[in-house]
């Protein structure tokens, strides 16, 4: 008898985690969990969930399947065997998205055009210091684009220079230190503006949409082509997150120790969600598998930028 509930969350927070809402699809995991009762997935039991689909419209179909499919190939990278339903049998109606891992040279050209890809246009000062500052954090602390965009001025501490997140994905709370430069940043930004933000005001008032456009700009100016959607602005979280683990690596830092220091920074329930970088990272052979989960629960504080 599988766990497949267990197993569901954890396969549910890395499809997340790659950007996809998978709100429907989730809903259709826990029928998929419900209906197998911890059954082998084997081709008779695919055969048996298809039949119970038969009646529903095709895209439904297609979609359930789907879901059922992505489910299997996860298990599989668990080490579980299962039936493995064929593509060409329910093909998928949405294309997979791989991660876009920025190197460090495109990086550097990003923040080269930041501040350049404004000039000519007829942005407002307000606009020419904050979409440059948002895309810094996102890159400097992985944090999700719609997190900073809903930050409030109460939010922030100054002294600290530390983010207070309240409205986050898996709802919870957690605090986000800047590195010093970015601090410096953030601070003379409120501090021109420190009249026009009330206390609940939003630091930003900026759309996911409009930065997204603008990060589309930078990287055009920075010579880094955009093919089916990708780079987006969401990879820059997935960048952080392999550039910390090379940093691990270089400077020799124990892996099992380090994780769960950034599984809290990054906001992660479980040390699952880290292990979709670990094939990202060809420097990186630990199995995240092998981390005891009841070791670090609940005994990892918040920590500041400098400890990851």
């Amino acid at each position: 008898m599988q766990d497949y509930h267990t197993l569901s969350q954890a396969f549910l927070q890395q499809k997340q985690f790659l950007g996809y809402r998978y709100k429907t699809e989730g809903i259709v995991l826990k029928e998929i969990v419900t209906f197998l009762n911890g059954r082998e997935i084997t081709k008779e039991v695919t055969e048996e969930y298809a039949r119970i689909n038969q009646n529903r419209h095709s895209n439904t179909i297609a979609r359930n399947m789907g879901v059922l499919r992505e489910f299997c190939k996860y298990l599989k990278t668990q080490g579980i065997d299962c039936y493995q339903i064929p593509e060409k049998i329910y093909p998928q109606n949405h294309k997979s998205y791989t991660s876009y891992i920025f190197s460090h040279k495109e990086i550097e050209n990003i923040y080269q055009n930041l501040e350049e890809t404004l000039k000519g246009y007829h942005y407002s000062y307000y606009q020419k210091l904050s979409y440059p500052l948002i895309i810094k954090i996102l890159y400097q602390t992985g944090m999700r684009l719609g997190e900073v965009l809903s930050i409030q001025k109460q939010d922030y501490l100054i002294e600290d220079g530390c983010f207070h997140l309240k409205n986050t994905k898996n709802e919870q709370e957690r605090y986000v230190f800047l590195p010093e430069s970015l601090k410096q940043e953030m601070n003379f930004f409120l501090h021109k503006f420190q009249y026009q933000l009330e206390k609940e005001s939003l630091i930003f008032s900026i759309s996911s949409s409009t930065i997204e456009q603008y990060f589309y700009k930078v990287l055009k100016r920075s010579h880094i082509p955009r093919r089916e959607n990708s780079p987006r602005v969401h990879d820059l979280r997935h960048t952080f997150v392999v550039h910390k683990i090379q940093e691990y690596v270089n400077a020799g830092k124990d892996i099992n120790v380090m994780l769960p220091i950034l599984q809290k920074h990054l906001g992660h329930q479980s040390l699952k969600a880290l292990s979709y970088y670990f094939h990202l990272t060809k420097d990186i052979l630990t199995d995240i598998k092998q981390i005891s989960e009841e070791k670090f629960h609940d005994i990892i504080p918040e920590v500041k930028y400098e400890e990851l």
